[in-house]
Parts: structure tokens; sequence; C-alpha cells
């Protein structure tokens, strides 16, 4: 508290390294000491890092591949459902994370975290130039939207964009078995 009383900071903790250079400056602008010299929402909102991160980049077949599986997920069995979050939550590479994230955002226009049907349509028409149905859509959120909440949260798009071929690949299930084997 001493530190923000006096206006003063630094990005030199660990937990730091990760961040890129246009955040910290971005953070650096806000925490500006000084009320007057701070950036306005207005200004904030043109910051590089902001906008940068407003247009990203998504590759295409990375998305026309989760919309496919989208499309395409069923998860009628719960044990099965629950066995593809734990895969995609803990043994999925941070590449595999990175692509459908954004992949995600690109879809989630308003920045909520989840995705609406409307939302849905929209990626898919963006994406494959092709138009859903209502029907299609309102079948694949029975499919998708596990926890009935009438969106499809980061998760439920994680689990069910990921191909079950790779959430099920060998390697990922020995992963699981042996971070639950504790014989070793």
């Amino acid at each position: 508290m001493k530190k923000v009383r006096e206006g003063t900071f630094t990005f030199d903790d660990r937990i730091w390294s990760t961040i890129s250079e246009n955040a910290k400056l971005f953070i650096r602008s806000l925490l500006t000491y000084n009320a007057e010299d701070r950036p306005s929402a207005e200004a904030a909102l043109q910051h590089p890092w902001i906008t940068e991160l407003a247009t990203t980049q998504v590759d295409e077949v990375l998305a026309m591949n989760a919309l496919d599986n989208l499309s395409k997920f069923n998860s009628d069995v719960t044990l099965k459902m629950a066995t593809y979050s734990f895969i995609a939550s803990q043994l999925m590479s941070k590449q595999e994370r990175d692509n459908l994230s954004k992949v995600f955002k690109a879809f989630d226009k308003n920045g909520d975290g989840k995705l609406s049907m409307e939302e849905v349509k929209e990626g898919y028409l963006e994406q494959y130039g092709r138009i859903m149905s209502d029907e299609e859509v309102e079948q694949m959120f029975r499919s998708v939207d596990t926890d009935n909440s009438g969106f499809i949260d980061y998760t439920e798009f994680v689990v069910a964009a990921t191909s079950q071929e790779s959430l099920t690949s060998h390697e990922k299930l020995h992963a699981a078995f042996k971070m639950f084997d504790k014989d070793g």
C-alpha cells in the first residue's frame, strides 16, 4: 500500500515475466500517480495493447476445425463430458489452448466470456461463409451447453471445439492416468 500511496511500482516480480511490454505500458499509464496525467477511458481504449487484442487474427484452418468439431460435438454421457473437461483443462498444450482462445475471442463479440446463439451464427457466417439455421444452432446448444445456461462458456467451447481424437489421444490418456496413479 505504501508503494501505491507513493505512486511507485515495478514489474520485477516473476509473475510479470510473461506479460507483454505493451500490457505493462498500458498498466503503467493507468497507474499514473497524478490523476490529470492518466488517460481517459476513451484514450485507454485506443491504447495499442487494447487495439491489438481487438484485432487478433484467427488462423482460418484452426477456426474451421474448431467450428466443425463444435457443430458435431455430442455430450450425451456425463462421465465422458467430465473426462473431456479434465483433459482439456489440465492436459492441453499452451499452443492448443491459445489457438482455441483466439477462435473463442473472435466469436465473443461483446467480450462477456460466453457465446450466445447470435454470436455463434455470426461467427459461422464470418468463418465459414454460411448461414446456420436456428434449428442447427439450437441443436448445437443442446449438445454443447452442458449447464443449460443458454450460452456456451469458454470451458464448454474448448471441450466441444477440440476433436475427440485429440482429447483421447494415447499421450493425453496416459498423462491423465499417471496423474491419478498414486502407486507410480
